[in-house]
């Protein structure tokens, strides 16, 4: 993509340095996911359905992949979506991995946080 932006301003864009915007020009990096809202806006297309390797789930296979989706896209931490939800981080992670199901309390709450039913 020629754009004719210079890195310095790309990188102002994106919310990164130019360092960084250069590692990734050389495949020495690849951009963390929470970045993932940012490049889609500037890009005009998601990133992450050519590069599989930034844990950003294309396949909505378990529940766990729904919420992450979501958390990424909107650009927010796992620490965050914790503290909204009033659930440590831990069942965050829990949840995204698949090692854990929510409690009944809690499907009202990933309901309201996804806008449907992820079941």
């Amino acid at each position: 993509m020629d754009s004719g932006l210079l890195q310095k301003d790309l990188a102002e864009i994106i919310g990164v340095d130019e360092c960084t915007i250069h590692n990734w020009e050389c495949s020495h990096t690849s951009p963390h996911p929470l970045l993932i809202p940012k490049m889609i806006e500037f890009l005009g297309y998601n990133p992450s359905c050519e590069n599989t390797d930034m844990d950003y789930p294309i396949y909505l296979r378990a529940f766990g992949d729904h919420i992450r989706k979501k958390r990424f896209d909107d650009g927010i931490p796992q620490r965050d979506l914790a503290k909204q939800m009033k659930v440590s981080v831990d069942t965050i992670r829990d949840w995204e991995m698949g090692r854990t199901n929510p409690r009944n309390d809690n499907w009202e709450k990933i309901e309201e946080y996804l806008g449907y039913n992820p079941t």
